[in-house]
């Protein structure tokens, strides 16, 4: 019988081997011998590590990380799932399942009522009742395409060490202000995270206007075959005017990259901003995976647009059976009341389907289209409608 527990210091150069080879199988299987510096350790050293053990064998194992993250203006706790993983002779027995379905029992226990992770193949977390909760944009521009926001020019540039973390932070406010999902950062976070990519530093510059940063840039320099990248992991930016300046950083690299890569949840804007339209690739790609893991707990935990609202719903989630009944939401003053009843639903929701209303993901419109959402009723889709309305999402950190 497998079991859900803990990985102990005797089981780490085990844990280390299984996500060293499935996050990396070029390298093949690591060496337990092999040293971690200590920029590293500290990358990897957020969250509690949990595993499914047959016998003694780990045989899956994850991470869990707790984030607060704002939903609707709240702030609340969230869980993010880091690290899944289980060894090639392993595979498809079902273990992975098995720590997902124990890891969700063990954020209800913690009062963790939703929670997130970076999917290796979306189609499998989809069958567990994740869904694709955000979007993230990467652009691509010829540094010399970005020679019209040189009229811009205004403030100035300082460079910021990772000890410098909280002068950034109204910026990181402001960028995502709004935002669902948008993160409040620990100082360990921001310099151990933020600051650090998985095998190298990034650089920091601020803009700053009068003084005040009002933005900034982390990015890396990546060799690529057709020559050098300016990599812009993170760009936080108050307002408009920050973001030109910031855009004139890039420029300013002309000389040094042949490629400048921006990533992010706000990049399409620069299609009005370059007139090359020509020197610019923006593609859009799904972001983290979310998943609400109580949903009384979840649907009570934020406001609502409504003063006074009653529906009747089922949720379909065979893998947290405590979610899979009808319950009532009853509405007074924005806030929710979400009570289990033995009632005929107005509609039913599988819970990814629901997990991507309650961040803002989708409109309840688009869910009945794409299918995940049955109403029996005008009244029931307007009703959802006015409970979930769709709002922007971008989860800005990486784990």
């Amino acid at each position: 019988m497998a079991e859900y527990r803990p990985i102990s210091a005797a089981d780490e150069e085990r844990h280390n081997a299984i996500t060293g080879y499935a996050f990396d199988a070029g390298s093949g299987p690591s060496d337990p011998d092999e040293a971690i510096d200590e920029r590293r350790q500290r990358r990897w050293s957020f969250g509690e590590d949990r595993g499914i053990f047959d016998g003694d064998d780990l045989a899956a194992c994850g991470t869990h990380i707790e984030f607060t993250v704002r939903l609707r203006g709240e702030w609340l706790p969230m869980a993010g799932l880091s690290g899944v993983a289980s060894p090639p002779e392993r595979r498809h027995q079902g273990f992975v399942g098995e720590l997902l379905e124990a890891s969700l029992r063990e954020y209800r226990e913690r009062d963790w009522p939703i929670a997130a992770l970076r999917p290796f193949e979306h189609d499998f977390y989809a069958r567990y009742g994740w869904a694709t909760g955000c979007r993230y944009q990467t652009a691509t521009v010829d540094p010399a395409a970005l020679s019209t926001v040189r009229s811009a020019a205004a403030g100035e540039f300082r460079r910021v060490e990772p000890a410098e973390y909280a002068i950034l932070e109204p910026a990181f406010e402001a960028w995502l202000d709004g935002v669902n999902l948008a993160t409040r950062r620990s100082a360990a976070w921001w310099r151990d995270r933020v600051f650090q990519a998985h095998d190298t530093e990034r650089f920091c510059y601020a803009w700053l206007r009068e003084g005040e940063p009002r933005g900034y840039l982390l990015y890396r320099v990546r060799e690529d075959d057709d020559g050098r990248c300016l990599v812009v992991d993170e760009m936080a930016s108050a307002d408009h005017e920050t973001y030109l300046n910031l855009l004139r950083f890039c420029h300013n690299h002309d000389s040094q990259v042949s490629t400048v890569e921006l990533y992010g949840h706000d990049h399409d804007r620069l299609l009005d901003v370059v007139t090359d339209r020509d020197a610019i690739e923006v593609e859009v790609a799904a972001g983290k995976m979310v998943r609400i893991v109580d949903v009384p707990a979840a649907l009570e935990a934020v406001p609502y647009p409504v003063e006074d609202l009653d529906l009747t719903i089922a949720v379909d989630d065979p893998h947290a059976p405590w979610n899979d009944t009808t319950f009532t939401v009853e509405v007074a003053e924005g806030a929710a009341s979400v009570e289990r009843v033995d009632a005929d639903p107005a509609a039913t929701v599988d819970i990814g389907t629901l997990s991507q209303l309650l961040v803002g993901y989708c409109s309840a419109e688009r869910a009945r289209r794409l299918g995940g959402l049955d109403v029996h009723s005008t009244a029931a889709i307007d009703a959802l409608a006015e409970l979930f309305p769709e709002n922007e999402v971008f989860l800005p950190e990486s784990f």
